[in-house]
């Protein structure tokens, strides 16, 4: 059906999983630094950690994308084919997020920044990764950071493959059903209570208060009504509830069924309560007691003998201790900072980079810098020497057109010639290289708008071959959305518009999405829609956090203890215990 955002359910038997252990091809040079970078069949990791742990990290992390694909196979909307690598940066330190964004909130532990260039996850290392036996898969205890780091590839995953922004409390109790989930060597388990989830019940089974009930959790904006630390109490009451409902829909075959129906008609409108009702049977006054007793008594940890497949290769490579000094800097550019952000890299890499002109990785951040936060031309020679190698990878390319179209732009119209050519034939390279990539076709666009009076068809195609391929760029969205809307096809535009407007992550987009909307059911010409795509997205992108939870639980249970304290007070102020009093009261002098 056209637009929708599910055709089917999945199997939870497809896991699709592979079973031996990776193969690791490491080539790297003397004098190295700590970074490395690893690269395997889906992703493409940067990392500051021990170099066995980068390697189990990204053998987990396609083990774990193969599972949300047998999960998602009857809404995943995204085309394989085309698929880019998704970029995460895994940091030994968890206080280099500091570095990468400036407004980091309270007890965040792992970040994804939606830009231009695409998605960016950064994700944190908080103790040494250990192997698991099959055995002891179901017991062991789950490790903090790797149940940070999967929750986030989890949450992420729907929003880059599949069209659900709403309700949250689906896609949050979705990442945290896959938060738990743990591989062996030849088995993997699933349905285990997560680290934070499980201490908040443990909380709540001592005879603390619920701060929410299901109206609120499949509302709009679940902690509207509370502050302070009623507001913290419920915002891991909120992941907590939402893990159990994940659970219950998940946990069998029959209920998984009705996971498409549940969905589609929430997109359509219809009221998560509602749809809650007609889907599983579950009245939304009734659901808190159903789900209570169903964790209870008939949650179950499943043991999966993992299907035989091909080995997750994993390439890693080597940096010199020279290069390794611009790995995060370089990773924070590609995030798009905020200006000031921006400009003070710029300023920072002048500087270092500038006194080791021959250290690739230095002049590469500094030169990105130079593009986006001061005189693309500057960086134009380097770009240009790198770009003529014949291994010229994607990056460069697209740098090298990006700085020659802004450089364009400043000039006059018959001056443009000798630039615009430059960065076609610097995308034309790029797309050969990486034709699902998001960055290369708005660069494209960019391109055909400043060329002609018009976009051409060929660079329209391009931006939904880059959307069809990734769901989670909002501006890649934005440009899918007035691609249909000039090709008059209305529905697919709508769609997307929608997918936009639910999206409570971004409130900009969101609120352009519905203006664009009323402008669309008024009538535009075509002339109006190219005036729309001449308007850059917001350069600032948006974050998406991800919590620790476990620090939000000991912040938890600390207010409950002041609370319990105060009352007890209140209590012996009121009405003294005479038995305890003292029988000689302390003097002094």
């Amino acid at each position: 059906m056209l637009c929708a955002l599910v055709g089917g359910a999945c199997a939870a038997e497809k896991t699709g999983t592979e079973a031996s252990p990776q193969s690791i091809v490491v080539t790297g040079q003397r004098g190295t630094s700590a970074w490395v970078r690893a690269e395997s069949d889906h992703v493409v990791v940067l990392s500051d950690a021990p170099r066995a742990d980068v390697a189990r990290l990204v053998e987990h992390l396609e083990r774990l994308d193969a599972l949300l694909r047998a999960y998602t196979d009857g809404y995943r909307m995204t085309d394989a084919g085309t698929e880019p690598k998704l970029r995460l940066v895994y940091l030994d330190d968890e206080r280099d997020l500091d570095r990468v964004a400036a407004r980091r909130p309270a007890n965040g532990i792992g970040l994804f920044r939606d830009c231009t260039d695409g998605t960016q996850g950064f994700l944190v290392r908080t103790s040494p990764l250990q192997d698991i036996a099959d055995d002891k898969l179901d017991k062991a205890p789950l490790d903090e950071g790797l149940s940070y780091v999967s929750l986030a590839y989890a949450r992420n995953f729907l929003y880059r493959h599949t069209d659900v922004r709403r309700p949250s409390a689906w896609i949050e109790g979705f990442a945290n059903y896959f938060a738990s989930v743990r591989f062996g060597k030849n088995q993997m388990v699933i349905g285990r209570i997560p680290p934070g989830v499980g201490r908040y019940f443990y909380f709540l089974d001592q005879g603390r208060r619920y701060e929410l009930d299901y109206k609120d959790v499949l509302g709009t904006d679940p902690l509207a009504n509370l502050g302070g630390s009623r507001a913290l109490a419920a915002s891991i009451e909120f992941e907590a509830r939402a893990w159990i409902l994940a659970h219950y829909i998940l946990g069998t075959s029959e209920r998984r069924q009705n996971l498409g129906p549940f969905l589609n008609a929430i997109h359509n409108g219809v009221d998560p309560a509602a749809a809650l009702h007609t889907a599983f049977g579950l009245d939304v006054d009734d659901v808190s007691t159903t789900l209570w007793r169903y964790r209870r008594t008939a949650v179950e940890v499943k043991r999966v003998e993992q299907m035989p497949g091909a080995r997750p290769d994993v390439a890693i490579s080597t940096m010199s201790s020279t290069s390794g000094n611009f790995m995060l800097a370089d990773a924070a550019l590609k995030a798009c900072p905020a200006r000031a952000q921006g400009e003070t890299l710029l300023r920072t890499l002048t500087a270092d980079a500038g006194a080791v002109p021959n250290v690739e990785a230095g002049q590469r951040a500094l030169n990105r810098a130079r593009v986006d936060w001061g005189d693309p031309a500057t960086a134009l020679p380097w770009l240009e020497r790198m770009a003529r190698r014949a291994d010229a990878d994607t990056d460069v390319l697209v740098l090298q057109a990006r700085a020659h179209l802004k450089v364009a732009r400043g000039l006059d119209a018959g001056a443009r010639g000798a630039h615009l050519d430059a960065a076609r034939a610097s995308l034309s390279r790029a797309r050969a290289r990486e034709p699902g990539s998001g960055a290369v076709a708005l660069a494209t666009l960019d391109l055909s708008l400043l060329t002609d009076a018009q976009p051409s068809r060929a660079a329209l195609d391009g931006v939904l071959a880059a959307w069809r391929a990734a769901h989670d760029s909002a501006p890649l969205a934005r440009a899918a959305v007035l691609a249909y809307c000039y090709l008059v096809d209305a529905p697919h535009a709508e769609h997307i518009l929608r997918v936009l407007a639910e999206d409570k992550r971004d409130p900009e987009t969101a609120a352009w999405a519905v203006q664009f909307q009323r402008r669309l059911d008024a009538g535009l010409t075509l002339a109006a829609i190219t005036t729309e795509m001449r308007q850059a997205p917001p350069a600032q992108g948006v974050s998406d956090w991800t919590i620790d939870q476990l620090s939000v639980m000991r912040d938890v249970e600390y207010n409950a203890g002041l609370e319990d304290a105060q009352g007890a007070i209140s209590q012996l102020m009121h009405n003294p215990d005479p038995t305890k009093a003292l029988q000689n009261a302390p003097v002094s002098k």
